[in-house]
C-alpha cells in the first residue's frame, strides 16, 4: 500500500476480522476517515460461515433475524436480501416430550403429580422471598423459578451444555444481564400481555423473522462489503495478522505479505490473539470449542420445528438447525441440519463418527427421527464463545487496558471476551463501545490568571503645546 512520494500509507484505522462488529465499526468510522478490514478468512462474516456440500447448505451461527435488527439499519441492504420466515423453536424437555423454548410450564407440568406441583409453588415463592445470596447464574435462575424448578425444566442441563461447566460457575452479572429472557418468562405481567395479544390478535412491534438468503453467510455479508468498498473502505481477505507493533504513535500491523500502518487499531478478533500479537500477556481466560456436525435423513423428522434444543438430561449436543426448512436440499435427502455441540477447554473434541453415533443415538431414544441418518461432514471452531466464569472481569478488562496502551480498542464477542447472543446485540454494543473510546477527552479547565493591582499609579504623561 503505497501512496504519493512512494511511501508507506497510514490508515486511520486497521480493523481486525470481518464479522458484523468489524463492518458495523467501518460504517461508523468511514466518514473522513481511511478504513481498513484485514480478515484471516477468505470470506466475510467472522464465525458466521456456511458450508455447501452436496448441494445442501449448512451454517455455523444463528441464521435467523428480526427485522427491527441494528444491522439493517447501517446496511439495510442486508434486510433487502433476507427471507421472511415463520421459524418454530421447541425444546426436548427432562421428561423426554418436546415443548415450546425455552418454557413450556404445560408439557413440563404434565408429567408432576400434584404434590410435586404444589412442591414447585412453594420452592417458587420461597426463592422469590429469599433475599442475598445471589452471586451466581444458578442462584439468579433460582431466584426466578425456585429451586425444584430449575432441575425440573433442565435450565441447569443447558447451561452446562452451552459453557462446559456449571452454572454455579458462571458470573450473577452475565446471567442478570444476558438471561433477561428468564425474567421476561417468569414474570405475570409479561404473560398476561402476552395472553391479551394473542386474544386480540395483535401484531407485535417488535419485527418479523426473516433467515439469511440462499448462497450462504459469505453472499450475504458481501452486499455489506460492496457498500462499504463505493464508500471508501478497503478490505484483505485471506491474511492472517502476525504481529503487532506500536511505536511514536503509529501501530503497525505484519502479515506474511506485507506491512499495514494505522494511527488506531480496532480488533474483533479473540482477546488473547490480540495480546499474543502485541507482545502482551495472555488471559489464558477460557472460551468454548463448537464441533458441528453435517447430518442428513431420509425419513422423518418428528418434531416438525426448525430449531430444537436439547434440555434433556442425555445427549451431548446442545442445538439442532433444520437448514433444508429454509434452503432445500437437491432432493436426495427429506432433510438435512446443523447439530453443534460444545466442547469444555480442558478436553479435546471428539471425533466427528464418535460425536455422531451418540447424537443419532440419543434421538432414536427420543422417538425424534425415523429412519436413515448420515453424517455428511463436519467443523471445528475454536474460540466460538468465551465462558464468563466467576471473576473473569478483571482479567478480562486488564488486558483490554493493556491493549489500549498500544492503541487497540477491543470489540464484539471475541474482541471483549464478552458472551453476545446475537448479531442485533453485536451491533449495538459495538457502535456504544467506539463512542465511549473515541469521544475527545475534555482537559480540566485552566482559570484565567487574576489580574494584579499596581502598588503605585503611573507618573502622568507630559503635555505639550
Amino acid at each position: 500500500m503505497q501512496h504519493a512520494g512512494n511511501e508507506p500509507r497510514v490508515y486511520d484505522y486497521i480493523i481486525l476480522g470481518c464479522g458484523i462488529s468489524a463492518l458495523t465499526a467501518a460504517k461508523h468510522l468511514l466518514d473522513n476517515n481511511a478504513v481498513l478490514i484485514l480478515e484471516s478468512y477468505r470470506v466475510p462474516g467472522g464465525n458466521h460461515q456456511s458450508y455447501v456440500i452436496d448441494g445442501m447448505e449448512f451454517d455455523i451461527g444463528a441464521i435467523c433475524f428480526n427485522t427491527t435488527d441494528e444491522q439493517f439499519k447501517h446496511f439495510p441492504e442486508l434486510l433487502g436480501s433476507c427471507i421472511p420466515k415463520a421459524v418454530e423453536v421447541k425444546k426436548i424437555c427432562t421428561n423426554g416430550s418436546v415443548g415450546r423454548y425455552p418454557f413450556d410450564w404445560h408439557a413440563e407440568a404434565s408429567s408432576m403429580s400434584l404434590a410435586e406441583r404444589i412442591s414447585c409453588l412453594v420452592s417458587l415463592v420461597t426463592c422469590r422471598l429469599r433475599k442475598g445470596g445471589q452471586d451466581d447464574a444458578r442462584s439468579y435462575a433460582q431466584s426466578r423459578i425456585g429451586d425444584l424448578l430449575y432441575q425440573r425444566v433442565g435450565l441447569d442441563l443447558y447451561i452446562k451444555r452451552l459453557f462446559g461447566i456449571d452454572a454455579a460457575h458462571i458470573d450473577y452479572d452475565f446471567a442478570l444481564k444476558r438471561m433477561q429472557w428468564l425474567s421476561r418468562e417468569t414474570s405475570l405481567r409479561f404473560r398476561v400481555r402476552r395472553l391479551i395479544r394473542r386474544k386480540m390478535k395483535h401484531i407485535p412491534v417488535w419485527g418479523e423473522t426473516v433467515v439469511r438468503p440462499p448462497g450462504g453467510f459469505g453472499c450475504y455479508y458481501e452486499k455489506a462489503l460492496s457498500r462499504l468498498r463505493d464508500e471508501g473502505v478497503e478490505f484483505v481477505l485471506d491474511e492472517k495478522a502476525l504481529k503487532i507493533e506500536t511505536a511514536a504513535g503509529i501501530t503497525a500491523v505484519t502479515t506474511s505479505n506485507r506491512t499495514y500502518l494505522a494511527k488506531k487499531l480496532i480488533s474483533t478478533i479473540p482477546l488473547d490473539d490480540a495480546s499474543k500479537l502485541c507482545g502482551l500477556p495472555e488471559t489464558t481466560l477460557p472460551t468454548v470449542t463448537l464441533l458441528s456436525l453435517f447430518v442428513a435423513l431420509r425419513g422423518s423428522w418428528l418434531p416438525g420445528c426448525s430449531i430444537l434444543y436439547n434440555f434433556h438430561k442425555f445427549g451431548n449436543w446442545k442445538r439442532i438447525t433444520v437448514h433444508s426448512d429454509f434452503y432445500p436440499g437437491p432432493g436426495s435427502y427429506d432433510k438435512h441440519c446443523t447439530v453443534e455441540i460444545t466442547v469444555p477447554p480442558e478436553m479435546m473434541s471428539p471425533a466427528p463418527a464418535d460425536a455422531f453415533a451418540d447424537v443419532e443415538a440419543h434421538l432414536r431414544d427420543m422417538n425424534i427421527i425415523e429412519g436413515e441418518l448420515v453424517l455428511i461432514g463436519s467443523s471445528e471452531l475454536r474460540n466460538a464463545y468465551p465462558i464468563p466464569q466467576k471473576g473473569f472481569k478483571a482479567r478480562r478488562d486488564a488486558a483490554i487496558v493493556r491493549l489500549a496502551s498500544k492503541e487497540v480498542i477491543c470489540l464484539g464477542r471475541q474482541g471483549k471476551f464478552e458472551y453476545i447472543p446475537h448479531s442485533n446485540v453485536a451491533a449495538k454494543e459495538t457502535i456504544n463501545t467506539l463512542e465511549k473510546a473515541l469521544e475527545p477527552v475534555e482537559l480540566p479547565q485552566q482559570r484565567e490568571p487574576s489580574l494584579v493591582k499596581l502598588r503605585t499609579e503611573l507618573p502622568a504623561l507630559p503635555v505639550t503645546t
